[in-house]
């Protein structure tokens, strides 16, 4: 009681009872227990803090994520006055690293699962005990490392901002609809939650796609507790309109605004082409997307990605955080971006009309939103470029430039320049400029990357200050806290001993570097590029083509690859086909389209459920995987390396028509500027390997046709019109004669079983893998299967099981038989691919058991 008693006369004092700071000593467990919440809980025994110093490093521990806070305060009934002010107290914790529920008195007051939002919790007066002891009690969720609250909690008068929270809707449109001549309601919903009226003057005004105001309506209201509807017919003589609502409380000096944006115009589409050539010579073209058309295995894969994904993607949900900020998490804004680079290509690639007005809207309603100085994020003007905001511009830059090479629309390559140029003067080594290090997570690696879309941005521009922007970025990487990419590759060579070995933000680096080398033609860029590919693929590459586990690379040969190893990050995977995209590009080598391969069959299609569209964060080789369709940035980036497989299953190397995947369909493309030629494609693969591809040029020509030729392919024979062709090259199979209408080439290759060894990870354990895919037990096929089981390690032991033997909704072909032991009884068990696998939920096992 006495403690109480000082804690009152100390109250007392603050601010002449306007404010209670909660200094002094908070309680806090890193146990989770529900039972904390409650007021009548004893949290004596547990360890504390002093509220300005509510930090946690150190002493974190790595068994839990969780930390509990709580607080016995003594809330005077002198506060009620500060109450009357604005009709509410309120909980200021400022930001928390990184989600919190507040408990007030056991009952739930709030929560917030954003980092970079500053924590307002309102008190209900009739959850307050005044003149007696009140419990305050906070569950902190953070990622490790690090936690915290940001400033010293405090109870005072609730600000404006704070209590009135404000919507928007409409009635006869929706925000995916043109608007021109609709007769349409627009309404601005502003919820009291304090107990006072509020006299307030309300302006909306609208806007077209030019920023051109149309029309503005103002009225003076009584903002009552409780929700408020204002309304405002408007018939809009423009598809595309863009609303603010100001709103102004003049007793208490206070302003706040809030937009909304409805429609899209529907634009022409024309595609621009870069100002500035790239100085490295392109050694492999990739097709025009709109020249190919996959079917087969991959085109149900790239058709699921279209319309179970890019479809159904969360438009008014990445969005919202640029229309009116903060964002509800910290790199909410990169998901914008990864859907138009993503919906881009599906859309050069099928012409989808559907895709289009996707496309066109969501652009338009990201440009619309950025600020006049070129700022075009999520966070508040305190926050900017703090946390993920340079982050969330470089995706503004790759979706609004893969906009803009697309159609040709100005607008998206102005407001792509107006970032840039705001980037250029606000970051550098320049006196008043601020530190791109210090600007993102990762060793600064996250702010950095956006050297990939500032070198297109200058490909597109010309203008050289971009470029000079990106030699700033690889001249901060050896600045003192800087990552030393570059410094450290060249001399270590191991991406685990780069920065802190953090995979996506590295890679995605290593492909801006690339793009770099090949714009400026500078060697310092390439060789650490080079380093780091031999690296991972010797020492840190999965049997699927990804890499990570935990998100970081690992000592050498060191891949986990169960659900409890999160590997297999879906940005990583994207990440790592970009870059194999990138060095194919240049140098035309078939060990990079192995990679690709290797990528494309198995754990990049493998990250997205074909029947549902939603995607694993992590894709584990041993467990369920955890599909969802929520926003994240795995769930974004998977797309994105989905709708590029088009980009290289088919182009030309050297100017040569060359096939590198082999899936039916039809490529067209055309030679030496005029003769035109289409080359239709006729297989099953990957269920086996038999390929008919009919030359159809314009006229007779002679023209050199290359095939690749598999590095796990046997038997491989070509035939041109009956005639078997040699094939004693490695990779490369040339076809070079008069080729005329109808002439057919036939391919056949065995797809012979590997099997590929565990490794330290998975000693004793081996999986198995048929041509380009491998294969993996799932146990929802298996449901007899309940027991542990061994399989012999003999090659060819696999028997190819008829689509019958999978479930009717089953997407996919392929099943295969093996014989195992079970508790030395035999068995067969069933094998699919693994990209296929645990579509219905079934837990996977691609290492398996070995019998010694």
């Amino acid at each position: 009681m006495k403690k109480l008693i000082i804690l009152f006369l100390l109250c007392s004092f603050s601010k002449l009872y306007a404010q209670i700071s909660l200094s002094g000593k908070w309680s806090y467990s890193f146990i989770d227990d529900d039972h904390y919440a409650q007021p009548l809980f004893d949290d004596s025994k547990w360890n504390t803090k002093e509220g300005n110093a509510l930090k946690w490093t150190n002493d974190l521990p790595k068994t839990s994520n969780i930390i509990w806070i709580r607080k016995k305060i003594l809330i005077p009934s002198t506060l009620k006055k500060e109450l009357e002010k604005t009709g509410a107290l309120m909980l200021y914790l400022g930001r928390i690293k990184q989600e919190d529920k507040f408990y007030f008195n056991g009952y739930v007051a709030g929560e917030t699962n954003s980092g970079d939002i500053k924590r307002a919790y309102i008190l209900k007066p009739e959850q307050i005990l005044w003149d007696k002891e009140n419990i305050i009690a906070v569950r902190i969720s953070h990622w490790g490392g690090s936690s915290s609250v940001e400033s010293t909690p405090s109870i005072e008068s609730a600000k404006l901002e704070n209590i009135l929270l404000l919507k928007t809707s409409a009635y006869g449109v929706t925000n995916k609809d043109q608007v021109k001549n609709k007769k349409a309601t627009y309404r601005l919903s502003i919820k009291n939650f304090s107990d006072k009226t509020l006299s307030a003057d309300l302006t909306s005004s609208f806007y077209d796609l030019n920023q051109k105001k149309l029309a503005s309506f103002a009225k003076k209201i009584s903002v009552k507790p409780g929700d408020n509807i204002n309304s405002f017919p408007y018939q809009s003589p423009s598809n595309f309109i863009k609303i603010q609502y100001n709103l102004t409380v003049s007793q208490y000096n206070f302003k706040t605004h809030w937009n909304d944006e409805y429609g899209y115009e529907n634009i022409n589409y024309q595609s621009a082409m870069p100002a500035v050539a790239d100085k490295v010579k392109e050694i492999f073209s990739p097709a025009q997307l709109g020249q190919q058309n996959i079917q087969g295995w991959l085109g149900e894969r790239l058709k699921a990605n279209k319309e179970q994904r890019l479809y159904k993607v969360d438009e008014a949900g990445i969005l919202a955080g640029f229309i009116n900020k903060p964002g509800v998490h910290p790199w909410i804004g990169e998901h914008v971006g990864k859907f138009l680079e993503a919906a881009c290509n599906a859309y050069d690639n099928t012409k989808d009309p559907a895709l289009k007005i996707q496309l066109d809207r969501t652009a338009q309603q990201l440009i619309s939103a950025q600020l006049n100085d070129g700022y075009l994020g999520t966070y508040e003007k305190d926050s900017q470029w703090t946390s993920w905001d340079v982050w969330s511009h470089k995706y503004d830059l790759v979706g609004l430039l893969s906009y803009y090479q697309l159609t040709g629309y100005k607008p998206a390559l102005l407001a792509s320049a107006k970032i840039g140029d705001l980037l250029s003067k606000r970051f550098g080594d320049q006196a008043g400029q601020l530190d791109i290090i210090k600007s993102g997570a990762h060793v600064g690696m996250a702010a950095t990357s956006i050297v990939d879309p500032m070198t297109d941005l200058y490909r597109y521009t010309g203008k050289k200050e971009f470029l000079d922007f990106c030699y700033y970025i690889t001249r901060s990487y050896d600045t003192k806290n800087g990552p030393r990419i570059i410094e450290t590759l060249n001399t270590v060579g191991r991406v685990d001993k780069t920065a802190n070995a953090k995979a996506y933000e590295m890679m995605s680096n290593l492909v801006g570097l690339v793009k770099l080398y090949r714009v400026t033609a500078d060697n310092q860029f390439l060789k650490p590029i080079l380093t780091a590919w031999k690296d991972i693929t010797e020492k840190r590459l999965y049997i699927t083509g990804t890499t990570s586990s935990f998100e970081h690379f690992h000592d050498d040969y060191l891949l986990p690859a169960s659900s409890k190893d999160n590997m297999g990050e879906g940005c990583v995977t994207t990440t790592w086909v970009q870059l194999n995209f990138q060095l194919l590009s240049i140098f035309g080598e078939t060990k990079y389209i192995d990679e690709l391969e290797r990528a494309v069959y198995n754990h990049l299609t493998g990250a997205e459920n074909p029947q549902t569209g939603c995607v694993s964060y992590y894709t584990p080789l041993m467990g369920a995987k955890p599909y969802g369709c929520s926003i994240t940035c795995c769930m974004s980036s998977i797309p994105r390396g989905i709708a590029m497989i088009p980009l290289f299953t088919n182009g030309k190397l050297n100017g040569h028509p060359v096939f590198y995947f082999y899936q039916p369909g039809v490529y067209k493309t055309v030679l030496g500027g005029k003769t035109a030629v289409e080359f239709a494609t006729k297989t099953t693969f990957p269920e086996n390997g038999n390929v008919s591809i009919t030359v159809n040029p314009t006229s007779k020509q002679i023209f050199e046709v290359l095939l690749r030729k598999p590095y796990w392919a046997a038997a491989f024979r070509i035939a041109v019109n009956g005639k078997v062709q040699n094939t004693t090259s490695n990779d490369m199979i040339s076809l070079n004669r008069e080729w005329t209408k109808g002439d057919k080439i036939e391919l056949s290759f065995e797809l012979p079983i590997k099997v590929l060894i565990g490794g330290i990870s998975y000693p004793n354990s081996i999986a198995y893998q048929r041509g380009p895919q491998v294969l993996a037990f799932d146990r929802y096929l298996n449901q007899n299967i309940t027991e542990d089981f061994t399989v012999g390690d003999e090659n060819g032991a696999l028997i190819q099981m008829p689509t019958e033997t999978l479930p009717k909704n089953w997407v996919g072909t392929q099943a295969y038989q093996v014989k195992a032991s079970v508790n030395g009884k035999a068995e067969n068990i069933i094998l699919v691919p693994y990209a296929d696998a645990s579509q219905t939920g079934g837990e996977v096992s691609t290492w398996i058991k070995s019998i010694k």
